[in-house]
């Protein structure tokens, strides 16, 4: 899923950048450029979603452009042209990089402009209000919402004779039947981690680390807390099972070749998200959808909000964006964008479209993913620095998973690095 860049805030906060080209405060239609970083079916369901509000609305011209960037490398992509004053109005930007932007001078403040009832800005769901609200300050719309489940293969469970899992099932039950699933002789695999060493290796040990009770960073945000009982607990059990069950796929990517193991059916429980079921649908896989398996009862999930980031080229600019992003972001136009991307609806005014009933047939399994969303309890750290501190955590899962280090070891050598680093103020 989400890769995120090393982040250098002292560039975010660069001094002077000169003004983009086009718009400004002139009169005129006002032009908007959006980097979008989308690829496949969720650039072509958005543009045909630009296309409809350039129709409809004279005044405005939002110029769609990938920015030449994914959206794993928006944030340089964006952070190179505050440099040099090529900078869009619009940008996706994952959730993770929200305090860093909220730090940049170039980021206004939308919080004047979504209180009022066309906005709707209540019936977002809270986690997503949450991460694109830093410190008081908007910095932008919801984009995306999403939350890690368990995708299974409905054919391997029922050749290896186990049940689909069950709404109380536990990480013993995973480790089980992913064991059970495991066949070296056709390459087939329980489940798969990425080990790539970017936050798709992380964000999937925080539930664990949840459930056992554990939290990332203390209270104050000041020291590490990851390396504490629960969280070389959580670490264990994936040790256990890629080291000595050898249940598990370590992908070196950023989980694509997990999910191509998935999508060739070789590969059981695949804990992943909305974001794949396009591929998964066009596979021909027999799947469907779980939630993640619990702790004591405790099935907290790991979300990862996105963002449509505003940059500021002046009011009327700015207002401008506002104005389509409202427009984007109604429980409308995102149906249209959740049909054509398997994404989960933003706003919970969605949820009670006529047309999503069809939205949950045409992608089965969805309507766990979203009922989800009740478990993600807790967020990722809204600082500049987790990034970096995620980075440290990853390469200690791989380095525990790949058999060279053990959890607390790993975990407490990640906090030494954290440590540091959370010490110096303003990096």
């Amino acid at each position: 899923m989400k890769n995120l860049v090393p982040i250098l805030a002292a560039v975010l906060l660069g001094a002077a950048a000169c003004s983009s080209s086009g718009g400004g405060d002139s009169g005129g239609t006002v032009e908007l450029v959006m980097w979008h970083g989308q690829e496949d079916s969720a650039a072509k369901s958005l543009e045909k979603l630009v296309g409809a509000f350039n129709q409809s609305h004279p005044g405005i011209r939002v110029k769609m452009d990938s920015g030449g960037a994914t959206a794993d490398t928006m944030l340089p992509k964006v952070t190179a042209g505050f440099a040099a004053g090529t900078y869009p109005d619009i940008a996706y930007m994952y959730g993770s990089w929200g305090a860093a932007l909220a730090r940049s001078p170039k980021v206004p403040d939308l919080k004047k402009y979504v209180g009022g009832p066309e906005t709707g800005w209540n019936d977002f769901w809270p986690n997503a209000r949450q991460t694109a609200t830093v410190n008081g300050k908007v910095i932008g719309f919801p984009a995306v919402v999403d939350d890690l489940t368990v995708l299974y293969n409905k054919k391997l469970l029922a050749k290896a004779g186990l049940k689909p899992p069950s709404p109380d099932w536990t990480w013993e039950d995973f480790r089980s039947m992913a064991r059970e699933l495991t066949d070296a002789g056709s390459k087939t695999y329980g489940t798969t981690w990425a080990v790539s060493g970017g936050e798709e290796t992380t964000w999937s040990l925080w539930p664990l680390l949840w459930q056992n009770g554990g939290s990332i960073l203390s209270q104050d945000g000041k020291k590490a807390a990851f390396n504490s009982p629960q969280g070389v607990r959580a670490l264990t059990l994936v040790q256990q099972m890629a080291v000595q069950d050898k249940s598990v796929y370590l992908d070196s990517t950023p989980a694509e070749k997990g999910q191509k193991l998935f999508e060739s059916g070789r590969l059981g429980l695949f804990l992943s998200g909305p974001w794949v079921l396009n591929d998964v649908k066009a596979a021909g896989i027999d799947y469907d959808i779980a939630p993640l398996p619990g702790t004591n009862g405790d099935h907290q999930t790991v979300s990862g909000p996105d963002n449509w980031a505003v940059f500021d080229h002046g009011n009327r600019r700015v207002k401008a964006a506002v104005e389509f992003l409202t427009w984007l972001t109604q429980p409308e136009q995102q149906l249209v964008w959740m049909m054509g991307t398997g994404s989960l609806p933003t706003r919970q005014a969605v949820t009670r479209l006529p047309g999503y009933q069809d939205f949950v047939r045409r992608y089965p399994g969805i309507g766990v993913v979203t009922d989800n969303l009740a478990n993600a309890k807790q967020i990722r750290p809204v600082t500049a620095k987790y990034p970096r501190v995620s980075g440290f955590v990853a390469d200690a899962i791989a380095s525990v998973l790949l058999g060279r280090s053990d959890p607390r070891s790993a975990l407490d050598d990640a906090a030494r690095k954290s440590d540091a680093l959370l010490a110096v103020p303003g990096q």
